[in-house]
């Protein structure tokens, strides 16, 4: 699918915390650089064990295989949480997101008890499989790690203290679905695509792929960038409140996933959000005499708004 000549760079981040300031500095130089010019890398030294991520994609196949009445069991629609059906992801006037899921939330409850109620922090329903929970909550947790070492990098690159974005995650409603992608034969008389062209909503997102590929970037040239499918390699983007925090310094790159396969597909993304009343203000990072390109936003309330333009569920929960 790739009609671009760039390439998505890769990044090794495992001497990030090693202790050698000259390793940190040639991360965080290189962080910085692919999060202003493409706002995608690809990762390795990551820690993310790649057992715990072949049990979830095997206790995801094994789930996603089950019968669709056992799968809407486990479906809490008013959270999001659970199973997500096949068509759910839907904007006006286009074709459905050719994909099911399994959604979980941020496994730390928020400290902050007036927040537990709301949908972006209710616990997810579990399916009964023995092995799929422990997969699930594994590969979150070294996942949000992975995610608290970039963020400290691009603070880093900034020219700010390490802790300013990671500070922010205290309460956060981040959130991470096992997603199936089926072989695109068996959607063809419904939608052509797995993921319509979108950019992520939160800070950053993680993602795994399996072998099967599907996912594109947009270049600058305007052109689809294919992104290898290697199952051993992190893929990290950045989302739109990260951009307009930095007051456009950092870069939101448009993707879509287009299964041509002709194989079902899983991934594993996982969304770096923020707390829920976490203030985004573009000012913070405009430099003396620079126009600040946005207006400040809460960050829940702002992410909650673009869900309910795409999930029928959440547009319910939006006009209560």
């Amino acid at each position: 699918m790739s009609g671009s000549t760039l390439s998505i760079p890769l990044i090794d981040i495992s001497g990030f915390d090693s202790g050698d300031p000259a390793a940190c500095d040639a991360i965080v130089a290189a962080v910085g650089a692919a999060s202003e010019e493409y706002g995608f890398m690809r990762l390795t030294g990551h820690g993310v064990p790649g057992a715990t991520v072949d049990d979830l994609f095997t206790e995801g196949r094994a789930f996603f295989a089950q019968p669709e009445d056992m799968k809407l069991a486990i479906r809490d629609q008013a959270a999001n949480r659970g199973y997500v059906p096949m068509f759910d992801q839907v904007f006006p006037g286009e074709k459905p997101a050719g994909q099911e899921s399994f959604s979980m939330g941020h496994p730390v409850p928020p400290a902050d008890e007036s927040l537990r109620d709301l949908p972006f922090y209710k616990p997810a329903p579990w399916p009964y499989a023995p092995g799929f929970r422990p997969a699930m909550l594994g590969v979150y947790n070294a996942m949000f790690h992975v995610g608290e070492t970039l963020l400290s990098a691009m603070a880093l690159y900034l020219g700010r203290e390490a802790d300013f974005f990671t500070g922010a995650l205290k309460d956060s409603y981040s959130n991470m679905r096992v997603i199936h992608y089926p072989a695109p034969d068996a959607i063809a008389d419904v939608t052509d695509f797995g993921s319509r062209p979108h950019e992520d909503r939160g800070l950053i997102a993680l993602l795994i792929q399996d072998g099967n590929g599907g996912l594109d970037v947009k270049g600058a040239d305007g052109e689809w960038i294919g992104v290898e499918p290697d199952q051993t390699t992190v893929i990290c983007n950045v989302g739109r409140l990260l951009r307009r925090w930095t007051n456009n310094r950092y870069t939101s790159a448009i993707h879509r996933v287009v299964n041509c396969s002709g194989r079902s597909r899983q991934s594993i993304p996982l969304f770096v959000h923020p707390g829920f009343n976490q203030v985004i203000d573009a000012a913070d990072f405009a430099a003396p005499g620079e126009k600040v390109k946005f207006d400040p936003v809460i960050a829940g309330p702002f992410t909650y708004e673009d869900f309910a333009m795409q999930r029928p569920s959440w547009k319910v929960n939006a006009a209560e």
